[in-house]
């Protein structure tokens, strides 16, 4: 066994660092934020996720020069990949994306825990029109007394093959965990959203979801970490 220990702990450190990443769609939403008197910022947010799995996603951003960058966010091992985009086109395969640099996220887990003792959530169907979707009333608080919500919002819901409506909500709300929150019957996608509190007034729409299938798998020859 004292021979065995020192390769065991090699592989399992091996393990830890060598992550592999599966994504399944391309999600696209429009985002609108207006706060009291200022002019609404309008903002493009582009993910791929894997639906099967919360954990982790990427989001991609567009810098100077057209160039596209995209970034793994690992909550669950508290990590961020950089990755510079070679290909923009559809569909998305592991070489498009050239590996940069990893960062360390301060606990993720903790952050979380200490959010989720302080965020509740309600959601009440209000009916499903003739166009196939649905209408609910979602509503947040800061206390389990369910008073006084801190935001209320109208969402739109449509079947969807796969369970994607955790996306839309963590974007509306700003709540990665969320999906633990609210659970639906249904299989949805967030179609639009108007969210409204004291400060500000969100509004949220689909402007696009393309199915994909490829993988990223970063080694641990490969990392490369940055300090924050």
């Amino acid at each position: 066994m004292k021979k065995l220990m020192p390769l065991f702990l090699i592989f399992a450190f091996t393990n830890l660092f060598s992550q592999e990443y599966h994504f399944d769609y391309y999600i696209q939403y429009k985002y609108e934020i207006k706060r009291n008197k200022e002019q609404p910022e309008i903002m493009d947010f582009q993910y791929a996720v894997n639906s099967q799995d919360h954990s982790y996603d990427i989001s991609f951003r567009s810098g100077k020069n057209r160039i596209v960058s995209a970034v793994i966010t690992d909550f669950k091992n508290s990590l961020q990949h950089y990755f510079e985009i070679r290909n923009t086109g559809f569909s998305l395969k592991e070489n498009n994306f050239n590996y940069i640099y990893s960062v360390k996220m301060p606990s993720v887990k903790k952050q979380f825990e200490e959010e989720s003792k302080r965020r509740f959530f309600t959601s009440d169907f209000i009916d499903k029109g003739p166009d196939g979707l649905s209408h609910h009333l979602i509503k947040e608080f800061n206390n389990q007394k369910l008073k006084e919500p801190r935001m209320s919002a109208e969402v739109v819901f449509a079947d969807f093959k796969d369970d994607l409506s955790f996306v839309g909500l963590c974007l509306l709300f700003d709540y990665h965990e969320i999906y633990d929150k609210l659970k639906f019957g249904n299989k949805f996608i967030l179609k639009s959203a108007s969210g409204k509190s004291n400060n500000f007034k969100i509004d949220i729409s689909l402007e696009a979801v393309e199915p994909q299938n490829f993988d990223i798998k970063i080694n641990q020859d490969q990392l490369s970490f940055k300090k924050n």
